[in-house]
């Protein structure tokens, strides 16, 4: 056991048969419809017990809460009031109050939703690798009641806050459009440009024209805020902009496309400073810290989210965050569990790290943070599943489909299964 000086602990885990009386799940399995042969089974373990309570401790059971009339498809949740379930050939809202279907949009590969006021923006995931003239809408934005459309664009677009942004990707013209999400209204169109990006934390949008002044725009209306002349990095192939918490920085890129260097400018004047510190991207790793990473991804810098600095930093970029720290991944096993496999769980703040949940695959994610991990029984074509809070790992007992993911909402967990369903899991809660 690791036992940090917070009160977290990770309980190291132990075999548990698959046919424990106190595990075995109610009603019969559904038989797997999955055509791939798999050669090894995986080790069934025991999930965490708890930490060190004067009461009882808290188990929390799983059971089966909806079936859901719908065929392979991958729920993502849109907000608190809102579930979709992408198919193949549509998307499906549904009620989380009672698990009612809303509405559906038909249309293939959509991937993704978000809400914006009284309205559904729904994201294509594939339509790049279309050909040319046959490339369905990119995106469509529905009425939240009654799923019907508003309008639909034939471009990619982004929602940053209020502003929606319009583009094709690898345009050589570069026609970029800034929209209003509500309408898809024109507000103003990018000056010709080498590169781009918005910067929704200062409201902004940065360019580089074609002479390599940076140009600082109101990423509402596009008035120009500043222009700077700048030194540029040497490029073979070309430039780069990407914004961290107090600098844009200009990035080249050689024959090949591999990273040269960047140059780092500080976003109150617009003078050079060095790179140490500054993150391609950040987001929550839990505990409290953020984790902010480099340009190549090599590295993930656990940093304090209040100020930037960082508090120490991982060499394998293979992390994710979670509630008890960052979970360290690995890949075993065959091709076919493809899910990431947990090695180990880090510690942010002491570097400490446990192998307890070692072998454990992540099958839930919510707001960026590992939420749900798996372990399967395959002959029994069970999914053993573990809950991540901020103080432990929570046993959650079987349930008798093989998942393949998950999307907490709530207190329920809507799954994919291997077999193609789509389920809904119930969490409860129990003292022993």
């Amino acid at each position: 056991m690791v036992r940090e000086p917070d009160g977290v602990s990770i309980i190291d885990l132990g075999v548990l048969p698959a046919d424990e009386p106190d595990e075995e799940p109610t009603g019969p399995a559904k038989p797997l419809r999955w055509g791939r042969r798999v050669a090894a089974v995986l080790a069934v373990a025991a999930v965490l017990t708890g930490v060190t309570a004067a009461g009882p401790l808290p188990r929390h059971q799983v059971s089966t809460l909806a079936v859901l009339p719908s065929a392979t498809g991958v729920a993502r949740v849109v907000d608190a009031g809102l579930v979709m379930v992408f198919e193949n050939r549509r998307a499906v809202a549904y009620d989380p109050d009672g698990w009612r279907e809303l509405w559906s949009v038909p249309g293939p590969a959509f991937a993704h939703a978000i809400a914006f006021e009284d309205l559904v923006v729904l994201f294509r995931g594939d339509a790049m690798n279309e050909p040319t003239g046959e490339k369905p809408d990119w995106a469509q934005a529905v009425d939240r009641t009654t799923g019907q459309l508003r309008w639909s664009s034939d471009r990619q677009v982004e929602l940053y806050g209020d502003v929606m942004v319009s583009y094709l990707p690898g345009d050589v013209a570069q026609v970029v459009e800034f929209r209003d999400p509500r309408t898809a209204e024109l507000r103003w169109r990018l000056p010709d440009s080498q590169t781009w990006t918005p910067d929704e934390r200062r409201s902004a949008l940065w360019r580089l024209t074609p002479d390599g002044t940076l140009v600082e725009h109101d990423l509402h209306t596009g008035a120009v805020r500043r222009t700077a002349r700048v030194q540029l990095p040497e490029s073979e192939r070309s430039l780069n902009l990407t914004v961290s918490r107090e600098a844009v920085g200009i990035t080249a890129f050689g024959d090949g496309g591999w990273l040269r260097n960047t140059l780092w400018y500080r976003v109150a004047d617009l003078t050079g400073i060095s790179g140490a510190g500054q993150w391609a991207w950040e987001h929550d790793c839990g505990r409290g810290l953020s984790c902010a990473y480099t340009f190549d991804g090599g590295q993930v810098f656990l940093i304090d989210p209040a100020t930037g600095v960082a508090v120490r930093s991982v060499l394998d970029g293979g992390g994710v965050g979670s509630p008890l720290g960052l979970i360290l991944l690995g890949q075993d096993g065959e091709a076919d569990f493809s899910l990431p496999t947990v090695r180990a769980v880090l510690d942010p703040w002491t570097g400490d790290s446990s192998a307890g949940l070692k072998g454990w695959r992540v099958l839930g994610v919510d707001e960026g943070l590992v939420r749900v991990l798996a372990h399967y029984d395959l002959p029994h074509k069970l999914t053993y599943l573990a809950e991540l809070t901020d103080r432990e790992a929570v046993r959650l007992g079987a349930v008798p489909h093989l998942l393949r993911e998950c999307t907490p909402a709530g207190r329920t967990l809507v799954c994919a299964t291997m077999a193609g369903d789509t389920v809904v899991l119930r969490i409860g809660e129990e003292h022993r």
